[in-house]
């Protein structure tokens, strides 16, 4: 198991409230079931999961308060990236980093990709929000597609504070890994503050449910700096349409496609560096 002594630190679940409880974005681009903190750890700690990292989800947009609620539930277990408008105010952000929050999530998608999903903060807020994430401590997170990333790069490199990318940079693995966007990605996490999160496998294979066309891109982020690799189950793997992975097979891929030597290090280790959690 990855970090016997340790626990895994599962660096990317959502938690969604009741409908008549916490409004979504009305440009939602899809309205996901309940899935509230209990389910996640029923589901997750019988594969050894001990801590985790709430991420605020498309469709509450800059409202954060099902994420509060969350972090409240859980303190010194759980952290959280929330979502803000460029034009937050200071007492909102210290509010955030006071109640466990580590960063801010934000999109940037090409105009008109079919994935791009109502609801999302866009990346034009960063520069705004930068100066200011940096003051407090917290980290960029970025929802986007790895066929940017080469246009995108020198801004990356430029940011002062650390970026983390969701899902793999979702890059279709049908694109292979020769692809520009990978190998920029890949050069980002050697020699820039750039992480990459081991999770939403289903979002870019083709072949569920063994997923077995996304193993080459694992095993390309595994080579370029095992450093800068988390892992995340994506729970409770809301899409808009398609068919959802296992949560225990997603971490059996994760033991399968990982050296052993490196469950450890992206399992919990590099996470509590990342996320400043309790190492005990």
């Amino acid at each position: 198991m990855v970090g016997t002594t340790t626990g895994i630190v599962d660096c990317h679940f959502h938690v969604i409230a009741p409908l008549d409880q916490a409004p979504m974005a009305a440009g939602r681009s899809y309205t996901p079931a309940p899935a509230p903190v209990a389910d996640w750890r029923a589901t997750l700690a019988p594969l050894g999961v001990t801590q985790g990292v709430v991420v605020q989800p498309s469709f509450y947009g800059a409202d954060n308060r099902v994420l509060l609620d969350a972090l409240a539930q859980a303190p010194g277990t759980l952290v959280g990236i929330a979502a803000v408008a460029a034009d937050v105010p200071d007492a909102e952000l210290d509010r955030l980093a006071a109640a466990g929050v580590r960063g801010v999530r934000l999109a940037h998608f090409a105009p008109g990709d079919p994935r791009a999903m109502g609801g999302f903060v866009n990346w034009p807020a960063f520069d705004a929000l930068e100066p200011r994430l940096a003051e407090r401590g917290l980290h960029l997170q970025l929802f986007t597609d790895s066929r940017l990333l080469p246009d995108l790069a020198p801004r990356l490199r430029r940011a002062r504070v650390p970026v983390v990318i969701d899902h793999m940079g979702r890059t279709p693995a049908s694109l292979g890994v020769a692809h520009e966007g990978l190998q920029a990605l890949a050069g980002l996490m050697r020699d820039a503050n750039v992480w990459v999160k081991l999770s939403g496998i289903a979002n870019v294979s083709d072949a569920g449910p063994h997923y077995e066309d996304v193993r080459p891109i694992h095993e390309a982020l595994l080579n370029a700096a095992p450093d800068r690799l988390v892992w995340g189950s994506d729970w409770p793997h809301t899409k808009p349409a398609g068919e959802r992975p296992g949560t225990a097979t997603l971490m059996q891929l994760f033991r399968q496609w990982t050296p052993q030597d490196l469950w450890h290090r992206i399992g919990w280790a590099n996470a509590v560096q990342l996320y400043r959690l309790p190492a005990g």
